[in-house]
């Protein structure tokens, strides 16, 4: 919520300090509405089992899995970069996506691996004709299977050292490449973020304009070595080592899979850097997939616990620590990422998503206290305590 307020703040006055004091205030007074709605709750145990909860939520849901296909062609030492753009449709606007990657101004190689994923009103017709025109693009054409099974297609033919993806209804600055990979280079980075701008569209004309610029204060308060925790697990304006994703894949067949990021790459960053400028536009329209996703009475939201238990298998299968980090990303997942999703579910659905949560906190909470911001340790009591309404205001006031 600070990053909210510190966005919309930038929008007006430029500077971070006072940016970011005046998020701060305004994060106080939401938070003395916190505790004016804590103070007041209905106090309400779950008396719910944990096999009944899961029954409940069998009876409203199927997951549709699809186990991704892990294909790591060798690196080509002489490609700095493949850029993966998965495409369905958008054809009015997909030339203008494509070109801005084309036109970059780089000393840097790099390709362009458009994934049609069975568009259907012509876009494929713009992907081939455009790859006939430019060596840098290889197209790629499949059935439709979804966003994420279109990025594992194109993760599968990249070549380069980093990786980076692209959505083919936004643009990029032409001197993107060049930002990310002299910062990459830099520093010998797993990792490089840039800004962006929050396009807002209606009706093909632009309705708002908010620049997503973090501030290098610590606004949200990670206390555990995390800060990158800060930062958007949004896939798209950053670029990756390649290696990174050799064990990782999107999901296929979920909402919410951009959380794999947080867990799953995040997690693997040992070197990372956050360049506070500007080099892509994330355009939001009222028709596009994000937006499907905030429809939250449609029963699909529970993917939000779905992609969880895919993500915390595959977290295990690869290795990785179950430190205090992971401890930090996992209560926010069990409570910014999920219950908001969720809210305006049947109750008892809510309740036995709640149980679930719990048995999930239960089975991975470590034998000593960890250092949290306040909001995500009002979570972690809201578990321990069996208290459905304290969890929700907590993770809806993060």
């Amino acid at each position: 919520m600070k990053h909210s307020f510190y966005f919309r703040f930038y929008k007006i006055i430029h500077n971070d300090f006072i940016c970011a004091l005046l998020a701060q205030l305004a994060y106080f007074l939401f938070f003395i509405k916190y505790l004016l709605k804590k103070a007041f709750r209905n106090k309400k145990m779950v008396t719910l089992s944990t096999n009944k909860a899961h029954k409940i939520i069998d009876s409203y849901y199927k997951p549709v899995y699809i186990e991704p296909i892990y294909e790591n062609p060798p690196i080509d030492n002489s490609l700095d970069l493949s850029i993966v753009v998965p495409v369905y449709n958008h054809k009015e606007i997909l030339e203008e996506c494509i070109m801005s990657l084309v036109n970059q101004k780089t000393k840097y190689n790099y390709e362009v691996i458009l994934v049609d994923d069975g568009s259907t009103d012509g876009a494929d017709k713009i992907v081939k004709n455009i790859a006939e025109k430019f060596d840098c693009v290889t197209p790629i054409f499949q059935k439709n299977g979804g966003i994420g099974a279109a990025r594992n297609t194109g993760i599968n033919n990249a070549r380069g050292k980093y990786l980076m993806f692209m959505d083919c209804d936004d643009t990029v600055h032409n001197d993107m490449v060049e930002t990310l990979m002299d910062e990459a280079y830099a520093r010998d980075c797993d990792m490089v973020m840039a800004a962006h701008n929050l396009v807002k569209e209606k009706n093909g004309q632009v309705v708002g304009v908010i620049p997503n610029v973090y501030s290098k204060y610590n606004l949200c308060g990670f206390k555990n070595d995390d800060k990158i925790m800060n930062l958007a697990g949004l896939p798209w304006a950053k670029v990756y080592k390649r290696n990174l994703w050799n064990d990782v894949r999107f999901f296929p067949g979920f909402w919410y899979e951009d959380n794999i990021i947080h867990f799953l790459i995040f997690t693997k960053c040992k070197k990372y850097s956050y360049i506070p400028k500007i080099v892509y536009e994330y355009r939001w329209f009222e028709q596009n997939f994000s937006h499907t996703q905030d429809d939250k009475k449609a029963i699909k939201v529970v993917d939000g616990y779905g992609i969880l238990t895919v993500i915390l298998k595959q977290y295990k299968k690869i290795g990785l620590p179950y430190d205090d980090k992971f401890y930090t990303v996992l209560l926010r997942h069990l409570s910014a990422y999920y219950y908001p999703l969720m809210s305006e579910l049947d109750g008892q659905l809510q309740e036995a998503l709640f149980v679930v949560a719990k048995e999930v906190f239960d089975e991975y909470k470590p034998g000593h206290k960890v250092k949290l911001p306040y909001m995500l340790r009002q979570v972690e009591k809201a578990l321990e305590n069996n208290d459905i309404e304290c969890w929700k205001l907590a993770s809806f006031f993060q």
